[in-house]
């Protein structure tokens, strides 16, 4: 090695430890911070605004709700949490926003407009309670029919958000002090936080940037930086290899007038197929991953805790202590639920035995599958199976567990696109198009339980609602026109229904209508 070389290698090396340098300064500030993440790099955060809502209470709680939920009990590696999400969603929205900022400049895109869009992209998981959308499925099971908190996250997330400006007086300053219009900012970042679609009355107004709403929750076209984010991430728990590349999708996306004199995001027209391979992975990880057969049944188990547990008063609001449930009546209680409530001390031998469960890796009983039609609805499937099964009453043991596929309202999804030769045009059918496989989604049957006799009593039941009502084969399923025979049916055998739970025997039936009475009487 010559002298030059040796040089030039010292040169390379003393700026490559300046550099090193000035990432340990830049991550040890009190006015910066770095979070690592594996697909966007390095994410530095030193706007003093965006600081002060990351380091409130509110905010932090995301760390200890894990994205996957339910998901880490069999993959260990899907630890990445609520926050890491929020944060990769901010980093994707504000390059999102900025790039049409510094392409566009006729679009008159603010530093307000920027930080709308980015506040609402960090603040859209604050709603999420303890095991992400498990606790949505234990607030369906509580408050059943009506006087739920809330429909969606979202709402959760604007209440939390509304909170959290309320409790922090340095947060509700610095939006004033950042924020071109307090009042109308807010209203437009809770706006995006909800997904409005664009061409609803709003209160953020926004006129001529009807785009700005097609970012964080895109409704029309259900191609945004929450599901591109999460997809991204999901995918690598898999080791799923993804074509899509998010600097890529941001450097053609553009903002174009539409007939009706609003301005929407577009497309390039020959890279439909990359929109819809990305489409196919979020379909793939909810067959693989969120809702392969095994994570469900932890599901089923983490929901079965959650209801049990709501029986105590663990949570402290204010002067009293009141239950999961009541909690979502009241931020400052919804605050202190996270993944950890499971570390709250119960003693009700049901709750230990889900809890042994989760540790030992037993499992519940496994029924069978069923794909339901408009006559034999899911609820209707349930109540027979309950009504039929004549040994015990097993209403709150069976469960009836929907298989999702990812291409939820994918019929009503749009989105605009541009040619090479400058025209425009907008997919519809072609536009997040499932294959095949896709359809038709089964029901999975569950019962909590860890009798083997019980397990065949309701399996013998659904065997015989096949064959009595004529299901399989005799019902039809229409998808896109084309009329479908359902292969409906079947049941699991017991070389899945082993390492069962302890034996919990639900009430017998006598003693149910005894206890039915004891309570109607009071």
């Amino acid at each position: 090695m010559n002298l030059k070389q040796i040089e030039r290698n010292k040169q390379v090396q003393e700026k490559e430890e300046i550099l090193m340098l000035k990432i340990e300064n830049l991550m040890r500030s009190k006015d910066n911070l770095v979070f690592e993440d594996d697909i966007y790099g390095d994410i530095v955060i030193d706007n003093p605004l965006i600081l002060k809502i990351i380091k409130t209470r509110q905010f932090q709680r995301l760390k200890n709700i894990k994205k996957l939920g339910y998901i880490f009990q069999n993959i260990q590696k899907s630890t990445y949490s609520r926050l890491q999400h929020s944060i990769g969603m901010y980093c994707l929205a504000g390059e999102y926003v900025k790039q049409f900022q510094r392409k566009q400049p006729e679009l008159n895109i603010t530093e307000s407009d920027v930080l709308c869009v980015q506040i609402a992209a960090l603040c859209f998981n604050l709603g999420h309670g303890p095991f992400s959308h498990i606790f949505g499925l234990f607030l369906k099971e509580v408050f059943p029919n009506e006087n739920k908190p809330w429909e969606k996250v979202s709402e959760a997330s604007v209440m939390m958000f509304d909170y959290m400006i309320e409790e922090n007086d340095e947060v509700k300053n610095l939006l004033k002090e950042f924020l071109d219009n307090y009042e109308e900012d807010i209203a437009f970042i809770k706006e995006l936080i909800h997904g409005t679609l664009a061409y609803k009355e709003k209160k953020g107004k926004r006129k001529g940037k009807e785009f700005l709403h097609e970012i964080v929750v895109n409704k029309r076209s259900g191609f945004d930086v929450c599901m591109i984010d999460y997809t991204i991430h999901d995918a690598a728990v898999l080791g799923m290899n993804i074509s899509f590349q998010w600097r890529v999708f941001l450097s053609k996306a553009v903002v174009m007038k539409c007939e009706n004199d609003e301005r929407h995001i577009f497309f390039p027209q020959d890279d439909l197929e990359t929109y819809n391979n990305l489409f196919k992975t979020h379909y793939n990880l909810h067959r693989e991953l969120y809702y392969l057969r095994k994570n469900r049944i932890v599901a089923v188990i983490i929901k079965g805790i959650l209801v049990k547990s709501n029986k105590k008063s663990i949570i402290r609001d204010g002067d009293r202590l009141v239950t999961m449930s009541e909690a979502t009546r009241s931020m400052s209680a919804f605050t202190q639920l996270d993944d950890s409530v499971f570390t709250s001390h119960d003693d009700d031998p049901e709750v230990q035995a889900l809890l042994k469960c989760l540790d030992s890796k037993q499992s519940i009983g496994q029924i069978g599958f069923v794909v339901s039609t408009s006559d034999w609805h899911k609820e209707r499937i349930k109540e027979h199976i309950i009504q039929k099964t004549k040994s015990c009453n097993i209403a709150d043991q069976l469960v009836i567990d929907p298989i999702k596929n990812g291409y939820k309202n994918h019929e009503s999804l749009t989105q605009y696109y541009y040619t090479s030769d400058g025209s425009t045009g907008q997919w519809t059918h072609e536009w997040a198009k499932p294959p095949p496989t896709a359809y038709p989604t089964p029901l999975r049957i569950f019962l909590v339980s860890g009798d083997i006799k019980l397990i065949h009593e309701v399996q013998k039941v659904l065997r015989e609602l096949q064959a009595n009502e004529r299901l399989n084969g005799g019902n039809t399923y229409n998808y896109n026109f084309n009329e479908l025979t359902l292969v409906f049916q079947d049941t699991y055998s017991d070389k899945d229904n082993y390492n069962l739970m302890p034996v919990m025997p639900p009430l017998k039936t006598a003693e149910a209508k005894a206890l039915e009475a004891q309570n109607n009487d009071k």
